[in-house]
């Protein structure tokens, strides 16, 4: 077992899988030592990357616990597959909105109605999600977090819109736009990386925004 922080360890498995462990005071004893009560455990994930590990030192535990309520959320509300590795984007997402209100107060993304009209279950997930960080860090986003938010939840359903044709449009002007970014600094882009999902991830948001002239 290694210690993450307070509340996140990597550790085994009973089968010897490597897996990463939340759950309250799991880094408080010192390391190794064998787990006997599994209660708790409140989230586990296996064969996390290089990246997620990142995120986990440099995060606040408590944004990951509201990210995890937030996620269970939507999973009740929207009726599609979520992206399992949603908890860290949305975390990383959670943290960076904090950021951005305590230092740039003046920066602010723009809420969004057609998003309201065209995604209302993952805005209804983006209004809970304002309302319960607020409640539990004590603090005041901007209501245009809720587009933020559910937009998170729109692009880690983008495996099932396939067939959506201007879904398609979107992914050509993502794969034209790398293309260029790679030619004009002479790199090649690792996709598979959580930073190349992130790069997607607001592009797919500022393509919206793009064709409806925002």
């Amino acid at each position: 077992m290694k210690k993450i922080n307070n509340n996140v360890v990597v550790c085994l498995d009973q089968h010897g899988e490597e897996l990463v462990a939340f759950g309250k005071g799991l880094g408080f004893q010192k390391v190794p030592y064998e787990l006997t009560d599994m209660t708790k455990v409140t989230m586990t994930f296996y064969k996390l990357n290089y990246q997620y590990y990142q995120l986990l030192k440099e995060i606040p535990t408590e944004i990951f616990d509201l990210s995890a309520a937030i996620v269970e959320r939507a999973q009740a509300l929207i009726p599609r597959i979520l992206n399992p590795n949603m908890i860290f984007s949305l975390a990383d997402h959670i943290n960076f909105a904090i950021t951005r209100l305590t230092h740039y107060k003046s920066a602010q993304l723009p809420f969004s109605y057609d998003v309201e009209q065209l995604y209302p279950q993952e805005t209804d997930v983006g209004y809970y999600a304002v309302r319960l960080i607020n409640r539990r860090l004590n603090i005041q986003l901007p209501v245009s977090e809720v587009t933020a938010i559910a937009m998170h939840f729109v692009n880690s359903q983008t495996n099932d819109l396939a067939t959506n044709s201007s879904v398609n449009s979107d992914d050509e002007m993502i794969k034209i736009i790398t293309k260029i970014i790679e030619q004009e600094y002479e790199l090649r882009i690792n996709q598979t990386e959580f930073t190349y999902n992130r790069f997607v991830m607001h592009l797919r948001y500022y393509i919206k925004r793009m064709k409806k002239h925002e």
